[in-house]
């Protein structure tokens, strides 16, 4: 299987993932899935970090009860 065509498979069950939480009334955006070079490997912490300040502005998940 060429690596595009599992990205796109990726791509696709991701997209059932967040079909699914957002059924359950959680917030599809706290899952996400990002590609990059292995040459920009260098963006990675940069990366995780806006992740980590977006997941941040959503606090803690309603469903667990926090």
């Amino acid at each position: 299987m060429p690596l595009h065509e599992g990205s796109e498979i990726a791509e696709i069950r991701l997209s059932k993932v967040s079909e699914t939480l957002d059924r359950l009334g959680l917030e599809s955006e706290r899952v996400r899935m990002m590609q990059i070079n292995i040459m920009d490997y260098a963006e990675l912490p940069g990366i995780l970090d806006k992740f980590a300040e977006d997941l941040e502005e959503f606090g803690p998940n309603p469903m667990k009860g926090f």
